[in-house]
C-alpha cells in the first residue's frame, strides 16, 4: 500500500508540473493545443476564427478566462493571464499594469502639469445675463 501512495505521489507532481510547463507556440493546431492544455471549458467558433476558453481562476480579478485563438486551424494569438501558461508568439494582451500605476496614470490625466498652469487658464464659464441688455435683437417679419 505503501508503494501505490508513493506512485501516486509521483503521478501527481508530474501532472502538477506538466501543466506548470504548458506552453503554446504559434501556428499549433487545435489538436496540439488540446494536447498541452487540456479540453476547453468553451469553445466559439466564427468564420475561420475559432477561440478556445480555459478557466484561469482569476477570473472575477482579471475579468477574463485564457483565450486561445486559431485562424484557418492554426494558433494566432494567445492571452493568457494564469502564470502556469505561456505563449510564445506575440500576443495581442497589453502589458499588465499595477494598480498603483493605472491609478497614478489616471490621476495624472485629469490634473494640470502644476497649479500655476491651473491658475492660468481662462474662465470660460460666463455668468448668465439677467439684465436682458445683450439680448438678440427681434427678427423683422417680412
Amino acid at each position: 500500500m505503501r508503494n501505490f501512495t508513493v506512485v501516486a505521489f509521483l503521478l501527481a507532481a508530474a501532472a502538477g508540473s506538466a501543466r506548470a510547463q504548458a506552453s503554446i507556440d504559434s501556428g499549433m493546431t487545435k489538436d496540439q493545443v488540446i494536447a498541452r492544455l487540456g479540453k476547453p471549458a468553451t469553445e466559439h467558433s466564427s468564420a475561420n476564427s475559432t477561440y478556445l476558453f480555459y478557466p484561469n481562476g482569476q477570473e472575477k480579478t482579471v475579468g477574463m478566462s485564457d483565450l486561445v485563438t486559431l485562424r484557418d486551424g492554426k494558433v494566432v494569438d494567445a492571452v493568457f493571464r494564469s502564470s502556469a501558461r505561456k505563449y510564445t508568439g506575440k500576443s495581442s494582451s497589453p502589458t499588465p499594469v499595477s494598480a498603483d500605476a493605472a491609478i497614478a496614470k489616471g490621476k495624472a490625466a485629469r490634473a494640470p502639469a502644476n497649479a500655476a498652469d491651473a491658475k492660468k487658464a481662462p474662465d470660460t464659464k460666463k455668468a448668465p445675463d439677467t439684465t436682458g441688455k445683450n439680448a438678440p435683437a427681434p427678427t423683422k417679419k417680412p
